[in-house]
């Protein structure tokens, strides 16, 4: 008898425990809801803090050269948006090529009358973003009237959107430019084996940080 009352008494304990433990979850599901429900943002950006940098490489030891536009202007400044992705759909932007800032005025200078002057047209880059998927989102970019495409990967870490991408300058129809620009830095693109090389690939890295106003 004292042991059928001893397992009655086990089983009730567990089943008891068990309860606890189911309401407990339930508890925390509800907080978890609760928390979720007051993530009721919106996103937006102002474009006097987004960074648009460009890296180039010379010699044959692939020396990085990295520059800065500080002048670019686009649409949705300011303007608020319910997620990051809708923010940046079909976002239209514009780079003052002019503005490009690598830390050298020689260099500078050089860039904007040999390459820049070329590459585009009044010192002007237009385009455009597309919607963003998987990882990745498209850039279009009007290189001398005709639309380039570049897709660039993206990350979104401590509100900051980071996208990253390379371009060809051969794939972009620009030859005249890169020409231009090599044969007037001939000598600085010049490496420790004599040999004289300016990459053709060029990366670009923007940097938006996202305004986030919650509820």
């Amino acid at each position: 008898m004292i042991k059928s009352i001893n397992h009655c008494i086990l089983i009730l304990s567990v089943v008891a425990l068990f309860s606890a433990c189911t309401e407990c979850k339930k508890h925390q599901k509800t907080e978890t809801s609760v928390v979720a429900e007051k993530e009721d943002c919106l996103y937006s950006v102002d474009e006097s803090a987004v960074k648009v940098f460009w890296a180039a490489y010379k010699t044959t030891d692939k020396l990085k050269v990295v520059g800065q536009f500080k002048k670019l202007s686009t649409t949705k400044t300011k303007e608020q948006f319910s997620s990051v992705e809708e923010l940046v759909n079909g976002v239209n932007f514009s780079i003052n090529t002019a503005s490009s800032a690598s830390g050298d005025e020689i260099r500078d200078l050089n860039l904007k009358d040999y390459f820049f002057k070329l590459f585009t047209d009044n010192f002007e880059i237009n385009g455009s973003l597309a919607e963003m998927n998987e990882g990745s989102v498209t850039a279009h970019l009007d290189v001398l009237g005709l639309d380039k495409r570049m897709v660039l990967s993206y990350s979104l870490t401590e509100n900051v959107l980071k996208m990253k991408g390379a371009l060809s300058l051969e794939d972009f129809g620009v030859l005249k430019a890169y020409n231009s620009i090599h044969n007037k830095c001939i000598d600085l693109h010049t490496g420790a084996d004599g040999i004289s090389k300016t990459w053709d690939d060029v990366d670009v890295i923007i940097e938006v940080p996202i305004l986030k106003d919650c509820n």
